[in-house]
């Protein structure tokens, strides 16, 4: 029989993507480290990792073998933690992975009363989820749909766009949405990322004509987006929440309420599907749901 120590080590290894991370986490030397998952690997009769000059990389056996022993690897964590600590819960911090803003205007007011420390890594879609499939992170919230069955994602939120400018415009806007598409035209624009996949869709799909305004800041933080339309530098699409303040406090104005005319993000929870259950991550799930 395999022992627990083993799986241990092996759990590690999974999640720090090396020997000598595994042998930290652990407290325990390389040697010792690498003893025991040779041992484990001896157990199930073929290689669970392949070793490459950067670090270990899981074959498909050692993904599966994951799978199966990860969440209670965890459970056994906790439960021993607890003992040791009697009368007291002792919960490792939940691991998140999303993009600043997403914290900031989308997750922060739903999670701020979960009874659980969180530790949040910043990045795209594809990193956090790269970094969730490699066992670094416990969830993700994401846009993006994940690949393969080791991933499962659960619908949290819908999140609506708002078309906003400066406070100063509002007055100026038209009466109609057939006029809509040249006045926005004849001003300038800001925008999260060169393309404006969601702006330009806007234009051709609803207003029936191309994008053609001047783009007077391009800056991937939806915050200084929301800042520079604030500032007076032009109009711009994002994500509800993330002018939703600003909206609030007058600083920037609602120029054309387009939350029916443009399909809302659909935002997803994504957790290892042998995660799936986890008391923790269904605890994450309904308060982002709220």
């Amino acid at each position: 029989m395999a022992s627990l120590d083993g799986f241990r080590v092996f759990v590690a290894v999974y999640r720090t993507g090396s020997v000598s991370g595994a042998a930290r986490e652990r407290h325990l030397t390389q040697p010792a480290v690498s003893a025991q998952l040779a041992a484990l690997e001896a157990r199930v009769g073929e290689p669970l990792f392949t070793r490459t000059p950067r670090g270990v990389v899981p074959t498909e056996r050692g993904k599966l073998l994951y799978a199966q022993v990860a969440d209670s690897v965890d459970r056994l964590a906790l439960a021993d933690q607890g003992l040791r600590r009697p009368g007291r819960s002792v919960l490792t911090p939940l691991r998140l992975g999303m993009t600043p803003e997403v914290l900031h205007g989308l997750a922060l007011p739903r999670v701020a009363r979960l009874d659980r420390a969180l530790h949040v890594t910043f990045g795209p879609d594809r990193d956090v989820l790269a970094a969730l499939g490699a066992g670094t992170l416990d969830a993700a919230l994401v846009t993006t749909a994940p690949e393969g069955r080791h991933l499962s994602a659960q619908e949290v939120a819908p999140v609506p766009y708002a078309l906003i400018g400066p406070a100063g415009w509002r007055a100026d806007v038209p009466d109609t949405l057939a006029d809509l598409a040249a006045w926005l035209n004849a001003r300038s624009w800001v925008s999260y990322s060169v393309e404006l996949p969601i702006t330009r869709r806007f234009f051709t799909g609803v207003l029936g004509a191309r994008f053609a305004a001047r783009q007077a800041l391009v800056a991937p933080d939806l915050r200084a987006v929301v800042r520079a339309v604030a500032l007076g530098l032009g109009a711009s699409v994002v994500p509800a929440y993330a002018a939703q303040e600003a909206l609030d406090a007058a600083q920037v104005a609602e120029l054309w309420p387009v939350h029916a005319l443009i399909p809302a993000a659909r935002w997803s929870v994504v957790v290892r599907t042998a995660d799936e259950e986890r008391a923790d991550l269904l605890a994450l799930v309904a308060a982002l749901k709220r």
